[in-house]
This record gives C-alpha cells, sequence and structure tokens, in this order.
C-alpha cells in the first residue's frame, strides 16, 4: 500500500467528514427533512457515498482520490455558500 495515497485517504475522510458536519447543520438549522428530493438532502447522501467509498475501495489510485476531492470540493463551496446566502 503506498503511503501517500493511505494519507490522502485519510485527510478525504476528515474533510468528508466536515462536510457532512456542515450539511447536516444547515439541514437542522433550516427544518430541511432528509426526503432524498431536496437537494441539500440528496448532496448529504452524495457526500456519506463518497465517504463510505473511502473505505470500501483500498485499490484508489491518487487520481481517483483527485476526482473525490473535487466532488468534495464543490460540495463544501456549495454548503458555504448556503450558509452565506440564507445566514
Amino acid at each position: 500500500m503506498d503511503y501517500f495515497v493511505t494519507v490522502r485517504e485519510e485527510v478525504l475522510r476528515e474533510v468528508a467528514s466536515s462536510v457532512i458536519a456542515k450539511i447536516t447543520k444547515y439541514m437542522i438549522e433550516n427544518n430541511i427533512s432528509t426526503d432524498h428530493k431536496n437537494p441539500i438532502s440528496v448532496m448529504l447522501d452524495k457526500v456519506y457515498d463518497l465517504s463510505d467509498s473511502l473505505i470500501e475501495h483500498p485499490d484508489y489510485g491518487m487520481d481517483d482520490l483527485e476526482k473525490i476531492s473535487a466532488k468534495l470540493s464543490f460540495a463544501k463551496e456549495y454548503i458555504d455558500e448556503m450558509i452565506e446566502c440564507n445566514g
């Protein structure tokens, strides 16, 4: 196992946890249910899936991790913007 891949996976799991916490807090504060129809709820599901995939697929390479990183970055930026816009 490549040390750098392992470290990158660990960092991405921490990022995913942070994004999950932000989305969950936003949903609670704005009374958004997890009905899987609301875009924020769908995003939460997707971030959970990304986080789980980091554990379930030990054969990821750096290219795979970069794709996951980009998706998590988008989710983080999106929820940060939602928080800023809706105060």
